[in-house]
């Protein structure tokens, strides 16, 4: 039965959004604060049993506590006695991540880790206040149009029954295909089962394919038991051997093999990213979803000179690790001139290895040899061999007294008297050609490109600001470390130090704090409490001490949205919000209607 054009509570049902298994999602109107909201219907089937609903008034609470930029938040849910059971939440214009992986791609793989950090970001935030989400799917994740990810539908499989979870098909409920073992096995779901089906997302955005797909359900679901997938560098050869290990970390088949929660998961790949500088994953997303083929060539190029600068590097202290990022460059760019002359470089030095190796051994055996014929020249002429017996034997001479021992016998032979043969000293080498040094060359000024969100002024070190506040700043300086510090008629100072590499794309983003701004409430009756946020006083004490709002650092505009709440006992509460600018004072006039 469909409720378009009915009210559910104060919501009143606009239009239908998707369906599945479970529900019906609308979009909503919230009468009472004048605002869009996505509104859940259970279907009928499970709205009628009270375990049902129990369980998802026990979750609605319990998921309306977390507060985090990538979490869906929950407004409402359907009191007791309703007719219908409902989820109330904030409406999203957007496409859900499953839409983007088909219609956009995620490669190359590192957008794909973007994505999982930002996902592992936000369930770290539940799995500390003891919120397990279970239906991880990309169907469950929306891409708000500023490119914000937002995971959504936590704890809804719980509502179900196993047996109802195992039927019930849809895209509201999820697919096998994410399903970590324990709970096809039908034990309870803990922050492990979440860190499994990220790994399935993980390696499906970063070779296309997913790790357990089957022809049916039952094949999907023995696959993932026996926990056999195939290596993702096969099927995508840029995925490095880093995001790999991830990868497997996180699929592993015992709980207890993976990350223990979202936090491990989100941190591992914080460090991979960030020795890729890709340090701020959620600037990363807002720049690769705004406009993909241009951020993914940019971010190519990236990754191709951070990869050279750090093989270069390595290549005397760890040549294994080396060879892994040229071959990681080549995946990405495979006629890349610099990492084809490094590995030939590196193959010339194991042939000459193995080349001197070969001449060691047989340098050795020659010495072996030589050694083992003067040995047996010495031996020879020390002890002769005796004559052969003749066919008449002399006469016994006529005995005689023997001569008393004398301290130093006598040498007899000419042996005795001749020295040990000894190897000739090997021929001298001829001495190298002195080689000249070449003066160093001096370093070259590089471009550097400083984007700031919004905009702003911005001044490289010592030298001169620049004269405009822009949003794009093509500047040129010294490889090196260098300090940059943005300001603007309504921001405060911000100084960060970029690090500026000859060859690389040296694209820097970097966010403008805005002054903060004062709002005040001229109410009746002056009494009533004004609250925003976490911080609440009388509307008449707002007058002498204003509400002092600081912007989220970096926002898209110079507008800051404020949600304020005034209440007095007898008067009708009232909820509204407002625009502010930074370093403005501003002072809102109203009244509360009596009840």
């Amino acid at each position: 039965m469909s409720h378009l054009g009915q009210q559910i509570g104060r919501y009143r049902i606009l239009e239908q959004l998707g369906s599945g298994g479970m529900s019906v999602v609308y979009k909503g109107l919230d009468t009472a604060l004048d605002r869009e909201v996505a509104v859940k219907v259970l279907h009928p089937h499970l709205a009628g049993k009270d375990e049902s609903r129990r369980r998802l008034a026990r979750e609605a609470k319990a998921v309306a506590k977390l507060h985090h930029p990538n979490i869906l938040e929950v407004f409402d849910f359907s009191p007791a006695g309703a007719e219908e059971a409902y989820i109330v939440t904030e409406y999203i214009r957007g496409q859900t991540l499953r839409v983007c992986m088909e219609t956009l791609g995620f490669e190359p793989p590192e957008v794909a880790a973007l994505i999982i950090h930002e996902l592992a970001a936000a369930l770290a935030h539940a799995h500390e206040a003891g919120v397990i989400h279970r239906d991880l799917k990309p169907e469950n994740v929306m891409v708000r149009e500023d490119g914000v990810l937002k995971l959504m539908d936590f704890g809804i499989a719980k509502i179900l029954d196993r047996d109802e979870r195992m039927t019930i098909t849809g895209s509201l409920v999820g697919s096998p295909a994410h399903m970590a073992p324990e709970i096809i096995e039908g034990q309870e779901a803990g922050a492990a089962a979440d860190i499994f089906s990220l790994g399935t997302m993980l390696y499906a955005f970063a070779t296309g394919k997913l790790p357990f797909s089957a022809s049916n359900t039952t094949a999907t679901l023995k696959r993932i038991l026996d926990g056999h997938y195939e290596d993702p560098r096969q099927l995508a050869p840029a995925i490095s051997d880093e995001l790999a290990e991830i990868i497997t970390t996180c699929l592993a088949r015992q709980p207890q093999d993976r990350y223990p929660h979202a936090g491990r998961l989100r941190d591992a790949l914080a460090d991979y990213l960030g020795r890729l500088g890709l340090g701020r994953p959620s600037e990363e997303l807002s720049a690769f979803f705004a406009d993909p083929p241009t951020y993914r060539r940019q971010l190519r190029q990236r990754l191709v000179a951070q990869l050279l600068e750090r093989s270069e590097r390595l290549l005397r202290e760890r040549p294994a690790r080396a060879l892994a990022d040229l071959n990681q460059v080549l995946a990405l760019d495979p006629e890349q001139p610099r990492a084809l002359a490094l590995l030939e470089g590196l193959d010339r030095a194991r042939r000459l290895r193995r080349r001197l190796a070969r001449t060691g051994r047989v340098g050795a055996a020659l010495l072996a040899l030589l050694l083992l014929t003067v040995g047996a020249r010495a031996l020879w002429t020390r002890h002769p061999a005796a004559p052969a017996p003749s066919a008449h034997v002399a006469a016994r001479p006529p005995a005689r007294a023997e001569a008393p021992p004398s301290a130093t016998p006598a040498a007899e032979g000419p042996a005795a008297s001749a020295p040990l043969a000894s190897a000739p000293p090997p021929s001298p080498l001829p001495a190298a050609p002195p080689v000249r040094a070449e003066p160093p060359r001096p370093l070259a000024r590089v471009p550097v490109s400083v984007l700031v969100r919004p905009y702003g002024v911005v001044q490289l070190d010592e030298e001169p600001p620049s004269a405009e506040a822009l949003a794009q700043h093509n500047l040129s300086a010294l490889p090196g470390p260098h300090r940059v510090r943005v300001s603007c008629t309504w921001c405060e100072p911000v100084v960060e130090t970029i690090e500026v590499r000859a060859g690389a794309d040296n694209i820097f983003r970097l966010r403008a704090q805005l002054k903060p701004s004062t709002l005040a409430f001229d109410w009746k009756p002056a009494d009533a409490v004004v609250k925003i946020g976490d911080v609440q006083r009388t509307a008449h004490d707002s007058l002498s001490h204003p509400f002092e709002l600081r912007s989220p650092r970096g926002p898209a505009s110079f507008q800051h949205r404020v949600d304020y709440e005034i209440s007095r006992p007898g008067y009708a509460t009232e909820q509204g919000s407002t625009m502010v600018e930074p370093g403005k004072a501003e002072t809102l006039r109203g009244a509360l209607e009596p009840r």
